[in-house]
């Protein structure tokens, strides 16, 4: 087995390192990729961000949102968290039934360091009977991708801030994610773990199950990276235009703004119709924002511009502002 550690903390490179090596024919062997993610939203495959994500909160404070390219629920990934990918090929296609087996060292090296870890359902690791690690696959040809997360001491309050959504507004045709008691490691335990000692510890279990061998890429592997990263993990098209086709309905009350009925519906991230109706006391009417809002990408900044380009106080009365008007539009 083939080691290879990243020192990057940006999701879309360590996403693009782990595509690369998961597609390329020149890895035959097992690779074990560990890596982190700095402030980060990561959504399956198969999601919808905006069912998913409060993305004013997310943008506001400036957290990387990626998609991934594996199924599964859309989890927060700070330095308290570490992810893994376990990289090998199976040509007979046993890899849909493996989880379990392949996360045995996880689970192993868990134990020895005190972590009464253990499996749980189809691909999750439980401690005190909370998740602290969740896992999905990916197949590319004859190469299996099966990666995960551990928490050790995650910023779980972020979790909750981001990754709260108002499910009634959205109308989506894509996976939710389900929800799931999570905990950190260091919260569970006395003697606290510091992850680059559970990747040595990691390490040793796979030593002691065979050879194992630093794997080191050259020039041209870096150069197939950096493709990969800008052409498909930085444009926010993979992230945001993939599965986002919904309908969003927003009824509610503004206590001395009035009442309100936001209807959206959304295609590949472009706002394609909207209908705004309500008893607020403004005499403009509200085709005027209407109209401005088509074909504007799904994104708070850019709706937020065009809030400001009209006289919302006509619109909608005099005590209305705008963040007032974005909240109604978007999460």
């Amino acid at each position: 087995m083939y080691i290879y550690k990243s020192k990057i903390f940006d999701p879309k490179y360590n996403l693009a390192t782990e595509e690369y090596l998961t597609i390329n024919a020149k890895f035959q062997d097992p690779i074990l990729f560990l890596w982190q993610n700095d402030n980060t939203i990561v959504v399956g495959r198969n999601q919808n961000p905006a069912a998913e994500i409060n993305l004013q909160s997310a943008e506001k404070d400036n957290v990387n949102v990626i998609r991934r390219n594996t199924g599964g629920g859309t989890v927060f990934q700070d330095l308290g968290n570490m992810n893994f990918s376990i990289i090998y090929t199976d040509k007979e296609n046993k890899g849909v039934s493996m989880f379990e087996k392949m996360l045995d060292p996880i689970i192993q090296t868990l134990n020895k360091m005190g972590v009464a870890a253990k499996f749980s359902g189809r691909n999750d690791i439980v401690l005190n009977d909370k998740k602290i690690s969740g896992n999905a696959m990916w197949k590319y040809k004859d190469r299996f991708l099966q990666h995960g997360t551990i928490l050790f001491n995650a910023n779980l309050d972020k979790l909750a801030k981001y990754l709260t959504v108002d499910r009634a507004k959205i109308l989506s045709k894509n996976i939710e994610s389900i929800t799931a008691r999570v905990t950190n490691i260091n919260s569970e335990i006395e003697n606290k773990i510091e992850i680059p000692v559970f990747w040595d510890e990691l390490i040793k279990t796979y030593e002691s199950l065979g050879s194992i061998n630093y794997l080191k890429l050259d020039v041209n592997d870096l150069e197939e990276i950096d493709k990969l990263f800008v052409n498909k993990y930085k444009n926010s098209d993979w992230t945001f235009v993939k599965n986002a086709t919904f309908d969003y309905i927003n009824k509610t009350r503004i206590e001395g703004k009035g009442s309100f009925e936001i209807f959206l519906n959304v295609i590949d991230n472009k706002i394609k119709e909207v209908k705004i109706y309500g008893d607020f006391l403004g005499y403009a009417g509200t085709e005027i924002l209407e109209k401005k809002l088509v074909n504007v990408e799904y994104k708070a900044s850019e709706i937020k511009k065009i809030i400001e380009l009209v006289n919302i106080k006509d619109i909608f009365g005099s005590s209305i502002e705008v963040q007032d008007v974005l909240n109604l539009l978007i999460q």
